[in-house]
């Protein structure tokens, strides 16, 4: 347990994507949260750091997996009322936009009482707002840094991060204009 420690603990501080294959070769562990590195970042123009968080079926997600497709993250509050509007347009975006290579992340930083964001809470926003084929994610306020060398500089809700099919930021907002978003995604494609 302590070689597996250790090998997780480096791999992490080299990669970011901290992968840790154990004896059994059927069994990978994944440190959950942003994996910053020397080669990435989290701003605009830059390669973007992996991030790896549960799902809403409550399964490790990892962003570097989704090199080549179009993605916007969307990192929202649930007792925030602009993100409530955001999210009954995530479905419909990712519907008009999938089959162009396209994926709607919504990150959950808070549930609604401003705490931590559990699988019940990323469940019930799904079901709320009709969220079949986009994915949700567990987030938590770890993922905040102002500075954005190992989170993102997250200073309002809903904050949106558009990355392109080379896994670079494209562009980075803060607040909902449904609009906008579209031309922002239309322009990348």
């Amino acid at each position: 347990m302590i070689i597996k420690t250790l090998i997780l603990l480096f791999s992490s501080l080299l990669a970011c994507t901290p992968i840790l294959e154990v004896d059994d070769s059927s069994v990978e562990e994944v440190v959950l949260g942003v994996h910053a590195a020397s080669n990435c970042s989290q701003i605009p123009g830059q390669s973007i750091c992996n991030l790896a968080l549960k799902d809403q079926d409550d399964k490790i997600w990892q962003l570097h997996d989704l090199k080549g497709n179009v993605i916007l993250l969307d990192f929202s509050a649930m007792w925030c009322g602009p993100c409530q509007n955001a999210a009954v347009t995530v479905q419909k975006t990712q519907d008009d936009y999938e089959s162009e290579g396209f994926k709607y992340i919504t990150v959950l930083i808070d549930d609604p009482d401003g705490g931590t964001v559990e699988l019940d809470d990323v469940q019930a926003w799904v079901d709320s707002y009709g969220i079949s084929t986009a994915t949700v994610l567990q987030g938590n306020r770890d993922l905040i840094d102002y500075d954005a060398i190992k989170g993102y500089p997250l200073a309002s809700w809903p904050t949106f991060v558009f990355v392109d099919r080379d896994m670079n930021i494209y562009y980075g907002m803060y607040g909902f204009n449904e609009e906008f978003i579209r031309s922002k995604i239309e322009e990348m494609l």
